[in-house]
């Protein structure tokens, strides 16, 4: 309850959000709630131990990619080689030194928010590619039956005017769709973005 405490205090001082848990069913209650950022957790618990703990966590859909930083007074290779078996990114030794923490808890949430970011322009950019891919169909559809009668043997000299008309609107149809998508993505690049670090342990 103590190290909960001070590791609470500490972190809720640098600006982070902080939702205690005494025990691993209540960690895991919280997190139902709101998928947090970075999970500190003990390593030795009664009950429900961080080994136990950090499994039934890594079973919950959307926390397999959260990082997990093992507080712990352990300095036994093969408890610490077990925590990186069992998927903890990193650990701080108790007594820690408050510099140490924060500076490993900045590091992970950094990295977590920047492959989010990357992941959601990635997700984005698919969607556009999907979005352009479908609604340029019907415009270049237009086009390769204009060109296609065209070609035709048989193609009536009066019949194409109106085929080259097809073919100007069609284009200009899907120019003003790939200007309009470029308009957008450019204005969503230039919006600036804000981001908040939330924090369970």
């Amino acid at each position: 309850a103590a190290n909960v405490r001070v590791v609470g205090t500490l972190l809720s001082r640098t600006g982070y959000t902080v939702i205690p848990a005494h025990s691993g069913p209540e960690a895991l209650a919280a997190v139902a709630e709101q998928a947090p950022d970075l999970i500190l957790l003990d390593m030795m618990m009664p009950g429900m131990d961080g080994f136990e703990l950090l499994a039934a966590l890594r079973e919950i859909p959307g926390l397999h990619k959260v990082p997990a930083v093992f507080l712990t007074a352990a300095q036994d290779r093969d408890l610490l080689l077990r925590a990186f078996d069992a998927g903890a990114v990193d650990y701080v030794t108790k007594p820690f030194m408050p510099e140490e923490l924060l500076a490993r808890v900045d590091a992970h949430v950094g990295l977590k928010l920047t492959r989010d970011r990357l992941e959601r322009v990635a997700r984005e950019r698919q969607e556009l590619v999907n979005l352009v891919a479908h609604d340029l169909k019907n415009p270049l559809s237009s086009v390769l039956f204009a060109t296609e009668m065209l070609q035709l043997p048989d193609c009536k000299p009066e019949r194409a005017p109106r085929y080259v008309q097809i073919i100007h609107e069609s284009a200009n149809d899907a120019i003003g769709y790939i200007r309009t998508y470029l308009e957008s993505q450019s204005r969503a690049t230039q919006q600036p973005t804000t981001q908040s670090a939330d924090l369970r342990g």
